[in-house]
């Protein structure tokens, strides 16, 4: 008797156990249909040409005697115009900007500041932008020809920007959506199933890189030291199936 209970009960187990097996296939089952979804990326690219570069420079002077480093620094600076002007570059394309003033002092051997004053440094920034980019590039090339005539520069390289770029971020947005729905409409055709509405959309980050570069960044890219570029647009679409 006690050995027919214990049939019984592990029966009853058993039995119970392929009831919750097949519930929780049937529920999976039910999700797979109700929930699930493919996910599919669509890109674009497309080659871009900057049209506005910005160049900047620092004129500098060095002297202990403040009025003769003024009057250096401004010679320097009539002679960078002057060489401006024969370059081309038009007088509204030229922005200066305040000269600073800094004072240096002696270092002792233990490499403190001291009282004892050395010399006055004067430095003034001065910024072109132009939509001649290549008037610029051939300007950061040459404009070293100013050392060689007692000018004191620090130049920076030229950035190169596009500045209709907003415009056609939205318009490179447009294309890879289109192309993610192709890629998704060939799947469902090879896998046999019908697409749903779309369940999200995430728009990735830009990637503007010099012409064909492959780099890549989770954060995204924007150069600005090429003149010739390419911009890339990723995004990300999940579709329901059915």
């Amino acid at each position: 008797m006690k050995k027919t209970l214990i049939f019984v009960v592990v029966a009853l187990i058993i039995g119970l156990s392929f009831i919750i097996v097949a519930k929780i296939l049937s529920n999976t089952a039910i999700d797979i249909k109700n929930k699930g979804y493919v996910r599919v990326k669509g890109f674009a690219k497309q080659e871009i040409k900057s049209d506005l570069a910005i160049f900047e420079a620092k004129i500098v002077e060095e002297d202990a005697d403040l009025k003769l480093c003024y009057k250096n620094l401004t010679t320097s600076k009539d002679k960078v115009k002057n060489f401006l002007k024969t370059f081309g570059i038009p007088d509204n394309s030229i922005e200066f900007y305040s000269a600073n003033i800094d004072e240096e002092y002696k270092i002792n051997e233990r490499g403190y500041s001291t009282d004892e004053f050395v010399k006055y440094i004067l430095k003034q920034n001065f910024k072109i932008e132009s939509n001649d980019v290549e008037q610029i590039s051939k300007l950061a090339e040459e404009i070293s020809q100013l050392l060689d005539d007692g000018v004191k520069m620090f130049v920076s390289d030229p950035k190169y920007v596009y500045t209709k770029l907003d415009d056609l971020k939205v318009e490179m947005i447009g294309r890879a959506t289109a192309n993610a729905k192709e890629r998704a409409k060939t799947i469902a055709e090879k896998g046999n199933f019908r697409l749903g509405p779309i369940a999200s959309v995430r728009v990735g980050i830009f990637q503007i890189t010099p012409l064909h570069s492959t780099k890549v960044s989770n954060y995204g890219i924007n150069d600005t030291s090429s003149i010739d570029k390419e911009i890339k647009s990723v995004v990300e679409i999940k579709y329901f199936v059915r």
